[in-house]
C-alpha cells in the first residue's frame, strides 16, 4: 500500500510538470510582451517549489537542534544528580534509609520516539541513546528495589550491602557515569550545555 505522503508527492510533482509543460508551450507560441507571462509563471512555480523544500529542510534542522539541546541539558542534569549527596561516595558517612533521585529520560524518549534524529547522520548517537535509556531504566528500577528492601528490612547490614553494591567498582553508579561521559562527548558541540 502506498503511503499518503508518496501520493501527495506524486500528485504535486505531476501537477508541477504539467504546469511547466503548459507554460513552455505557451511561451513558445506567444509573442511580444505577453511572452513574459509564462516566464513569470514558471519562475513563480520554481520559487514555490524551492520555498516548500527549503522550509521543510530548515524545520527539520530546527527540530533536530532543539532535540539535541534538550538531550544535552537532560544529560547534564543527570550528571549533576549522580554527583549529588545521595550518590556521592563518602565512606565515612553511615548508610541510611533514603529515597534516591531518579535519572531523567523525557528528552531522550521524546527524541527517539519522534524520529527527529537523522538515520544516517545520527546513527551512532541514536544507538548510544538507546543504550543509555535502557541502562537508566534498569538503574531507576534497581533504586526502587533497593529502597523497598531498605525500608522493609530494619538491618544495618542490608543498608551497608546496598551502599557498597551501588558504589562498587563496575557497579551501577560507575556504569551510569561512564555512559553519561560517552554521550556528552558524542553530542555535537552546539548541543552541549554551557558550563554553569
Amino acid at each position: 500500500m502506498t503511503a499518503p505522503r508518496t501520493w501527495i508527492m506524486l500528485v504535486t510533482a505531476g501537477s508541477l510538470a504539467v504546469a511547466f509543460v503548459v507554460s513552455a508551450v505557451w511561451w513558445s507560441r506567444s509573442s511580444g510582451t505577453s511572452s513574459f507571462e509564462p516566464t513569470v509563471q514558471v519562475l513563480g512555480l520554481l520559487g514555490g517549489i524551492t520555498g516548500i523544500v527549503a522550509e521543510r529542510w530548515a524545520a527539520g534542522r530546527e527540530r533536530r537542534a532543539e532535540a539535541l539541546q534538550a538531550i544535552g541539558d537532560e544529560l547534564h542534569d543527570n550528571r549533576k544528580i549522580l554527583a549529588s549527596p545521595p550518590f556521592a561516595g563518602d565512606a565515612a558517612q553511615p548508610a541510611r534509609r533514603q529515597v534516591y533521585p531518579r535519572m531523567s529520560l523525557s528528552a531522550v524518549n521524546a527524541a527517539l520516539s519522534s524520529a527527529v534524529l537523522s538515520p544516517r547522520r545520527d546513527e551512532g548517537l541514536s544507538s548510544m541513546l538507546h543504550d543509555w535509556r535502557n541502562e537508566a531504566e534498569i538503574f531507576n528500577h534497581q533504586l526502587s528495589l533497593a529502597e523497598i528492601l531498605a525500608f522493609t528490612n530494619g538491618s544495618d547490614d542490608v543498608l551497608r550491602d546496598l551502599y557498597q553494591g551501588l558504589h562498587s567498582a563496575d557497579g551501577p553508579l560507575e556504569r551510569m557515569q561512564e555512559h553519561l561521559t560517552g554521550l556528552l562527548a558524542t553530542l555535537p558541540r552546539t548541543a552541549r550545555p554551557a558550563p554553569r
